[in-house]
C-alpha cells in the first residue's frame, strides 16, 4: 500500500461520509452513527522499470460518526482493514503476494471549517519471502484535505512514504 492508495481510501471515505450524512439527516442529533463499508481498491504500488507491481485490495471500513446537538457532523472515525493482493500488472495470473493493512483515521474540521484527515499509524503486513516485512508507519499525520492534502502535522517515525523496500518487492516479482 502506498500514499496514492491511502489518498484514494481517504477520498472515497470523504465522499461516502458525506453521502451517508445526507442519508442519515434525520438521525437523532448528538447520537453517534456506526456503519461498515466494503469496497475494492486497485492501484500501482511501485514501478519496477520493466514492469509494475499493482495491488488489488478489498477494504473493510468500520466508521463511527459524531454529531453536535444540531445534527451537524463533528468528526468521523474510521478503521480500515485492507486485504492486499500484489502482482505484476503484465502477468496477473502469475506470482501473487498477499498481506493485510490496518489504518485508523479521522475526518474532522479545523477552526476555519477546513476538512482534516488525521491518520494514526499504518501497519501493513506484506512480507517478502527471504527479506521480511516491507512497510510500517508508526505515528500520526494530519492532512488538510481542503488544501490539496497538505501535510500540516507529523509525529512519530517512518513517515517517508518511500520507506518501503521497493527493490526487494521488485526483485521478488522478477
Amino acid at each position: 500500500m502506498n500514499i496514492k492508495q491511502i489518498k484514494c481510501y481517504c477520498r472515497n471515505t470523504a465522499v461516502l461520509i458525506l453521502l451517508f450524512f445526507v442519508a442519515s439527516f434525520n438521525a437523532q442529533a448528538g447520537k453517534p452513527v456506526t456503519y461498515t463499508l466494503e469496497y475494492p481498491s486497485f492501484g500501482e504500488v511501485v514501478d519496477c522499470g520493466d514492469f509494475s507491481v499493482w495491488d488489488d485490495a478489498w477494504v473493510i471500513e468500520d466508521v463511527k460518526e459524531f454529531f453536535d446537538k444540531d445534527g451537524n457532523l463533528v468528526r468521523s472515525d474510521s478503521h480500515f482493514t485492507a486485504y492486499d493482493d500484489l502482482f505484476r500488472i503484465d502477468d496477473p495470473e502469475g506470482v501473487h503476494l498477499t498481506g493485510t493493512a490496518h489504518l485508523k483515521g479521522r475526518v474532522s474540521f479545523d477552526k476555519n471549517g477546513d476538512m482534516l484527515w488525521t491518520q494514526s499509524g499504518l501497519a501493513v503486513k506484506i512480507i517478502v519471502p527471504g527479506h521480511g516485512p516491507i512497510f510500517l508507519d508508526a505515528g500520526r499525520l494530519v492532512f488538510n484535505m481542503d488544501n490539496g492534502w497538505e501535510l500540516i502535522f507529523s509525529a512519530g517515525k517512518n513517515h517517508d512514504w518511500n520507506f518501503g523496500d521497493f527493490a526487494a518487492l521488485c526483485e521478488y516479482f522478477e
